[in-house]
Formats: structure tokens, C-alpha cells, sequence
């Protein structure tokens, strides 16, 4: 079997880990498997196709910002791939995220139906199954299930300064993936699955296989770091930057640091650019794209505290857990399907008092990390769902055969 995995990342950041991750499993299991990528952190990438260059990538950037019809443009660097495609010859080809302005879409969905070429989309965000946007639910639009158009994320996501052209993009979504006879539909958690069924993957095969992550990476990783950050007498409240810090969540940021006691602290991970809030019991780590340094960070932690909105799953929840480190988060979305009630614990999306009384609780009388642990190893292992992708394939290519469920 010959698999081509395509893919805007590789092997860095979480899809661009999660295709590499595939990869390797496929070549354990003795299935020849590609990756077409637009920018990679490996200087040479085995059985790897690169798609365009930076320059290239700009130019489509810019061009999309018009109308936001991102994934219209690259059509030369399109052309080359699918010449690719053509000598590569591949039983399946495998999509992941394609909308970082190094493909033309439609080109390709084209060249899969006309040839017939079993197709595999993974969800890793809503953008397939709208007119443009990569997440709905904060904004509590619905257009999506009824066309598109008067887009309300318009100058968010992919920004679209001049028009608004999410009905078209729909109903192209619509048009060519109906087009490829072979379809088999992914998504990361139940949620969002169920949610692209609605439209554009309505009467699809398809199944849930949750992200996976390396365990032997993400696990307990001891005190060290906290030592070194003299953190040893603190009870460590651990969050992602990028969330705190986000306008939506000036309160829940606000009504923490007004209510932490002089022991506990807040250490916000993953920072860009320069801090911007001074406060006592406010810490910052910068942005890190290594792996055992983030598993450091998370076994820091006596608890991590997740308040997104919306995710299609949320690998930050996982891997904490992986490293021992209870969690408590927002519901709704895929954010949910990532703890168990026992070492994670969810309250409503947006209710910042529930999120604080439920951390001071998990600290109080936390879980053990062992079955922190145990649930990650369970759920989210990597070395078992993506076996569930080679099932898949097999599935695809023999659709005779059933494929158990997750």
C-alpha cells in the first residue's frame, strides 16, 4: 500500500507532529507512506515532497486576504504536485490542514475524483465544513449549516478585508468533495465529527480517531524544573498563554490574580513577544517548540488550568495529563472529550468563578498522577489510534471489510 499524507507542517507544532507520528507508525506496519508539506523543521524529510516556497506562500496569503478564499491560489505549485501524484501513484491520499496558503483545493479535489483516488480527510479544525472559518462555536454561529454568507468571523481566521465570499467557498467545500467517490471522513473528537456530517460530509463513512500523543515524551518528569524556578513552596496553577491572554478572557484573568492566596501563583506557557502584564504571582515562559522541555513545564504544574472557548480536541489537556498534571477546563466543543470527571474536570464554557472554586478544589484534594496518567495512556495513545489509521486505509481499499470502532 502506497499512502501520500498531505499536510501544510511536518514534524513540528500538533498536525505537523501528528503526520510524522502517521508515518512512522505506516512504516512499522510496512505501508509505504509520502508526505507532501509546505514547510517542514527537518532539513531533509524521508519519502518527503515539498510544496512552493515562503515567497510563494506570501504571495498567496496576500491574494486570499481579498476575499478570503484561502486554498484558491498556488495553482502552479498545485500543478506540480499533481504531476507528483501522477509518477507517485498513491492507493490513498490523506488530508490534513491545506489551508496555509500553499495549495489550490479545488485543483486537487478534482484530480482525486476524475482518478478515483481513495481520499481520507482528518478534521483537525471546522475549516472543510465552512465557508472559511476554522472555529464557530464563541460566536455562536450556525451559517455554516445553511450556506455561509454575512460572515460574523469576516476579518478573523483568514481575513477578508474587500469581500465576503464564504457562501461561494461552501458551496465549492460541497461540490467536490461530494465529487470523490472514495471518501472516508476522520475527526478528532465526536464533537466535531458529528458537526461536519451536518453539510458538507453528510452520508459519509466516517469514525472519531482522537489525537494521540508520545508517552514516552509526555510523562512525570520530576521536580527539577519547578526547583529551578524556585517554585518549590508555590502551588502552581499552569495555563496557556494564548488563551489567558486573549481579550475573551481579561476577566477570567482579572478575577484569578485577585483571588490567588500569597502560596499560589500563575504561570502562563507559551508566550509571544514581550509580557505585557506585571503581576506578583504572575510567571510567563516563552513559546517552545521542545517537546521534553514542554513536558518539564507540565510536570511543574500541580494543576493546569485550560480556558479555551473552542477546540476541536485540545492537545494541551492531553499531555498534561501524560505528565501526571490534572486539568480543569471549559466544556463544550472537543475541549470535553479530554477529561474524565477524575483527573480533568470541566465547568461551562465562559464561567470563570466555577473555573477558579474547581481548581482551588483539584488542589485541595488532587488526583493521583497515576491515573492522570492512566486515562492519557488509555484515550490518547499514540502508538494505538494511529494503528486506527491503517484501518482506515485498509477499509477504504477493501470495502468489504468492517473497521472497529475507537
Amino acid at each position: 500500500m502506497r499512502v501520500l499524507e498531505i499536510n501544510a507542517l511536518f514534524f513540528y507544532r500538533s498536525t505537523g507532529t501528528i503526520v510524522s507520528d502517521i508515518q512512522s507508525i505506516c512504516h512499522k506496519n510496512e505501508i509505504d507512506c509520502y508526505v507532501a508539506y509546505a514547510s517542514s523543521s527537518k532539513n531533509q524529510v524521508i519519502l518527503g515532497y515539498k510544496i512552493g516556497c515562503k515567497f510563494l506562500h506570501k504571495i498567496h496569503a496576500l491574494l486570499c486576504r481579498i476575499d478570503g478564499k484561502q486554498a484558491y491560489f498556488s495553482y502552479l505549485e498545485t500543478l506540480f504536485l499533481l504531476r507528483y501524484l501522477k509518477k507517485l501513484k498513491p492507493d490513498v491520499v490523506h488530508l490534513h490542514n491545506v489551508h496555509n496558503n500553499y495549495l489550490h483545493l479545488n485543483l486537487l479535489l478534482n484530480y482525486l475524483a476524475k482518478n478515483n483516488i481513495a481520499t481520507v480527510v482528518t478534521l483537525h479544525d471546522c475549516w472543510f465544513h465552512t465557508g472559511g472559518c476554522f472555529h464557530y462555536t464563541e460566536v455562536k454561529c450556525n451559517r455554516w449549516m445553511h450556506g455561509c454568507g454575512s460572515c460574523p468571523k469576516k476579518l478573523k481566521d483568514t481575513p477578508a478585508y474587500f469581500r465576503d465570499c464564504s457562501s461561494k467557498i461552501l458551496s465549492d467545500r460541497i461540490k467536490y468533495f461530494s465529487a470523490i467517490p472514495r471518501l472516508y471522513v476522520v475527526g478528532v473528537s465526536k464533537w466535531i465529527l458529528q458537526d461536519a456530517q451536518r453539510v458538507v460530509f453528510k452520508n459519509r463513512t466516517a469514525r472519531v480517531i482522537y489525537n494521540g500523543v508520545d508517552l514516552d515524551i509526555f510523562k512525570p518528569q520530576g521536580i527539577g524544573f519547578r526547583k529551578s524556578m524556585g517554585w518549590e513552596s508555590k502551588e502552581v496553577i499552569l495555563g496557556p498563554a494564548s488563551k489567558w491572554l486573549a481579550s475573551n478572557n481579561e476577566s477570567t484573568l482579572n478575577y484569578f490574580l485577585d483571588h490567588l492566596s500569597q502560596n499560589q501563583i500563575l504561570v502562563l506557557f507559551g508566550v509571544t513577544g514581550e509580557r505585557t502584564i506585571s503581576h506578583p504571582q504572575l510567571y510567563c515562559i516563552k513559546y517552545t517548540n521542545d517537546r521534553i522541555r514542554m513536558a518539564e513545564i507540565y510536570s511543574s504544574a500541580d494543576v493546569m488550568v485550560n480556558c479555551s472557548f473552542e477546540d476541536s480536541l485540545s492537545f494541551i489537556n492531553i499531555e498534561s495529563q501524560a505528565c501526571g498534571t490534572p486539568v480543569v477546563t471549559y466544556d463544550g466543543t472537543g475541549i470535553e472529550e479530554t477529561v474524565d470527571g477524575l483527573c480533568g474536570f470541566s465547568v461551562k464554557s465562559g464561567d470563570y468563578v466555577p473555573l477558579f472554586e474547581t481548581t482551588i478544589l483539584v488542589l485541595k484534594h488532587p488526583p493521583s498522577s497515576e491515573s492522570c496518567r492512566a486515562w492519557a495512556s488509555k484515550m490518547f495513545d499514540k502508538n494505538i489510534n494511529y494503528i486506527r489509521y491503517i484501518e482506515v486505509y485498509r477499509s477504504i481499499l477493501n470495502p468489504g471489510k468492517s473497521v472497529s470502532t475507537p
